[in-house]
């Protein structure tokens, strides 16, 4: 082989391994160890759905740039069935405390699906997000819960039109039922979608799906006989 060719040769490898993820090639390149991704073990062995949000340089170099995936397990095998750019938190990964501008690392439930529309569009459990709805981020017996505060016009709002709740930091759907959120560890941790012309900005903790399309397809792709959990940073 000539000089030439062993260096196209080299440059085409080169670029082979640095090129993004797809379906077809998750477990090569999604954090994986023979075929397994790094997540299996992490998740409750009857868990068959999984979305997953992890960093990401495909699409900018930003701490907050990040990649969310739809896992599927079947016949005891994970696949990737989609994969759709998305942002986390500005400062990134490893959520502390409220206001910290980053996103939680870890597994967790979904607490319930949400849109603006009347009726739910996919077998999960699901709540109508009013232009009332907020989860509180204000110290006190209410913090970290779901609130129809009359006077608020916010809720409604086209970036929290379609989503689910994130069941972090024991969030409650009812005040004072449940488990008592910590104070001060995080409040209102989302999966949403964006406001019109800022599809890939950053967020204050949540996970923002920018595309709203994509948004509305996890939502009603998720099954409850699935046991889906989501899956951050793992």
């Amino acid at each position: 082989m000539t000089r030439l060719a062993l260096l196209v040769a080299g440059l085409l490898l080169a670029v082979d391994l640095v090129a993004p993820a797809g379906p077809a090639r998750a477990a090569v390149t999604t954090g994986s160890t023979a075929g397994v991704p790094a997540f299996a073990s992490a998740v409750p062995a009857g868990t068959t759905q999984v979305v997953r949000t992890i960093s990401s340089r495909r699409w900018c170099r930003k701490v907050y740039c990040s990649v969310t995936q739809a896992w599927q397990k079947d016949a005891g095998r994970w696949r990737l069935v989609r994969q759709f750019r998305s942002t986390i938190g500005s400062k990134g990964w490893g959520k502390q405390r409220e206001g910290d501008r980053r996103s939680p690392v870890g597994v967790y439930d979904i607490k319930v699906t949400f849109t603006t529309g009347t009726r739910a569009p996919g077998p999960m459990p699901w709540r109508r997000r009013r232009p009332t709805s907020i989860v509180s981020d204000t110290p006190g017996p209410d913090y970290n819960t779901w609130l129809e505060v009359p006077g608020v016009r916010s809720g409604d709002r086209p970036s929290m039109r379609w989503g689910w709740v994130v069941d972090y930091n024991h969030v409650r759907l009812t005040p004072r039922q449940g488990p008592q959120p910590v104070a001060g560890k995080g409040s209102g941790i989302f999966y949403h979608t964006s406001k019109p012309g800022h599809r890939w900005a950053p967020t204050a903790g949540c996970t923002q799906v920018g595309n709203p399309r994509n948004m509305r397809w996890l939502v009603r792709w998720l099954r409850p006989a699935a046991n889906p959990r989501v899956v951050q940073h793992l």
